[in-house]
């Protein structure tokens, strides 16, 4: 039977190698939609767009776009269709359902993990997942002293982190209790401080990015909602919300939470006290 210690320091790495391997999976390329008619990829970090092609099917009233897959998903200012397009071949293919019960026009769109879709109402309603078949998943409500029109929200794990207004900023963080229907809570306000200007955000597991869409800015944060680095947008773009892919989010489960780390820390300290008696011995014999 192997110590406690070393038992602790070889959990400590595995764990370790885990989050390292998650790490490396997350990038800095999300989605957004230009000026309402051209869909583009960019680099968060640089600012720089990498690919970029017509809205299929329609010109000058898309909103924002969500990818999972091969397939992309994408809003139209004024309706509440969501429309998809195949991602390799910008083939439009129509409708792909039709979103129900909303106060105001549904323009943010948003991905997570698992490749559901998330809709933030235009007015002051509700927060609505759906899968991309077109079925209602549940409808979560923001607290009743939260504003309405959010026109930048992100979803990841039973975490939501969502403007506050049609480009205003910060943005707060709201959990979700898990069930179907269940209520926002509020857990962290001004969790993300961009201010004025600010409307789209994404997340990739690993750090949020948002969209200064009056001065033609991208920030970058940690994952605990702490300024990283900012960059220059094209001066002529308008951005929406912008989501990174379904396939390229790491799951939060990768990130370690407080007691992980305490975990890793005990466990290290194990590997140390195993080495030096390994030494101890080699001196003595």
């Amino acid at each position: 039977m192997k110590p406690l210690h070393l038992k602790s320091a070889m959990a400590a790495v595995a764990v370790l190698t885990a989050v390292s391997a998650q790490s490396a999976r997350a990038d800095s390329y999300f989605w957004a939609i230009n000026q309402f008619a051209t869909i583009q990829k960019l680099n968060g970090d640089t600012g720089a767009v990498v690919d970029s092609f017509a809205v299929p099917g329609l010109s000058g009233a898309a909103a924002s776009v969500a990818i999972v897959g091969a397939t992309g998903y994408y809003t139209q200012l004024g309706d509440n269709n969501i429309h998809k397009f195949d991602l390799a071949t910008h083939a439009d293919q129509g409708v792909a359902f039709t979103i129900s019960g909303t106060v105001g026009y549904t323009n943010g769109i948003t991905t997570d993990a698992a490749g559901h879709l998330w809709f933030a109402d235009g007015g002051n309603g509700n927060l609505q997942e759906y899968s991309t078949a077109g079925v209602f998943l549940g409808a979560h409500a923001f607290p009743t002293d939260a504003d309405s029109y959010r026109d930048g929200s992100v979803v990841f794990g039973n975490k939501v982190v969502t403007n506050r207004g049609d480009q205003e900023g910060p943005y707060d963080l709201y959990s979700l209790d898990g069930s179907m229907n269940g209520a926002l809570t509020l857990v962290t306000a001004g969790f993300i401080g961009a201010g004025s200007g600010s409307n789209g955000i994404a997340f990739n597991g690993t750090n949020f990015y948002t969209s200064d869409e009056q001065a033609h800015k991208v920030s970058k944060w940690d994952i605990n909602g702490n300024f990283v680095s900012i960059a220059d947008l094209d001066q002529g773009s308008r951005y929406e919300n912008w989501t990174f892919a379904s396939q390229d989010i790491v799951p939060t489960g990768g990130v370690p939470e407080p007691a992980t780390w305490a975990m890793m820390l005990v466990g290290f300290g194990g590997l140390g006290v195993a080495l030096r008696r390994r030494r101890a011995v080699a001196f003595a014999a």
